[in-house]
């Protein structure tokens, strides 16, 4: 059963002339529980398709149906996060993740009465990420790490059944990123929401994936499905295994390639 039904979806910048395309002609569909990672060479459109899938953005041509309804604004039941962990800086980690249960129309006008259940459930996500008995710190008391992390209960406290994801662990260091490959697989394994992750890292992508969909430079295109069928739990010694291996040099190829379509002179270098 789909959860995400792309069909035509098309956009362009100041217009839909060739040159102004930013988005040509995708067709998408991402089934229930399934964990999908949208790789591309830069600029190929990938955040301009996360905020169309969040509806921040609106095509031109095409529809986007999330559980068969379209897509018209932004969805109280999809959780989002991004690279940089933004934090209210006079709110507490724990105001700080419960923020969209009092904004959210579906939650704000029952917030004061279910707040201790929804501290709670707060402090349980807290725990579940490493960061037990720091919900009293600010954002400035944290570690990028735990902002991170901190972002991640954030986007998921209202128990969302679809997770957007761009390029949330872009700006950490190696360890502390893979730390958090490990807690978002962990999460994702006892809730079994949708995730749909935008990621530069292909290593990324490969561990934390069932599906990963490679774009083609601008204007961006579905053009390789690759299934990763490797069991779950994943151990971050996989990396190493030659099938897993084969799976990130795959999808390197499949983005070189589409660079050199793009631009010859780009065709040497590798993406990482």
């Amino acid at each position: 059963m789909s959860v995400i039904d792309i069909e035509g979806l098309r956009l362009g910048y100041g217009g839909m002339a060739p040159e102004q395309l930013v988005l040509d002609g995708i067709d998408l569909h991402i089934g229930s529980g399934e964990f999908a990672s949208i790789v591309g060479p830069s600029g190929c459109g990938k955040s301009t398709f996360m905020k169309l899938l969040s509806g921040l953005l609106t095509p031109q041509e095409g529809r986007i149906l999330i559980d068969g309804t379209p897509i018209s604004g932004p969805r109280s039941e999809v959780g989002m996060a991004f690279q940089n962990a933004i934090m209210l800086p006079w709110r507490t980690t724990l105001e700080n993740i419960l923020l969209p249960l009092e904004v959210s129309p579906a939650t704000k006008s029952e917030f004061r009465h279910r707040k201790a259940q929804y501290r709670r459930q707060a402090e349980e996500l807290l725990t579940a990420v490493g960061l037990e008995g720091l919900g009293d710190k600010y954002p400035w008391q944290l570690s990028g790490g735990m902002r991170q992390r901190a972002s991640l209960c954030r986007a998921m406290i209202h128990e969302p059944p679809l997770l957007l994801l761009d390029e949330p662990f872009g700006a950490l260091d190696a360890f502390t990123k893979e730390e958090l490959w490990a807690v978002l697989q962990s999460l994702w394994q006892r809730r079994k929401f949708t995730v749909v992750m935008v990621t530069h890292d292909l290593t990324e992508a490969a561990f934390l994936s069932d599906t990963v969909y490679v774009m083609s430079a601008r204007p961006g295109r579905m053009l390789v499905r690759q299934d990763i069928s490797f069991p779950r739990p994943r151990d971050l010694d996989i990396r190493f295994e030659p099938d897993f291996v084969r799976h990130v040099h795959d999808l390197r190829e499949h983005i070189r390639g589409t660079r050199a379509q793009a631009d010859p002179h780009t065709a040497a270098r590798a993406v990482s």
